[in-house]
């Protein structure tokens, strides 16, 4: 498992496309905002796992990721 900082950092970079996301043209901007907001949302929960259910938390905390960014990727592929 990496590190909480390291995760932090990657889902801050994440958040950082998917802003950048935002600005290409044609794209819904609320739903990439949205999804934004979710990812940026996650940063929290990873300094507050549960107890006893460690690989389950950080596999569900993934899934969320996942979907967010499908949301935006799903977004983009209706431009282009």
């Amino acid at each position: 498992m990496a590190s909480r900082r390291k995760l932090k950092k990657q889902i801050s970079y994440i958040a950082g496309d998917l802003f950048l996301a935002s600005l290409v043209e044609g794209v819904n901007r609320e739903v990439v905002v949205e999804a934004t907001h979710e990812v940026i949302e996650l940063i929290p929960r990873i300094s507050h796992t549960q107890p006893g259910n460690v690989k389950g938390y950080y596999k569900k905390l993934r899934e969320d990721l996942d979907k967010a960014i499908a949301k935006v990727a799903d977004e983009l592929e209706k431009i282009g």
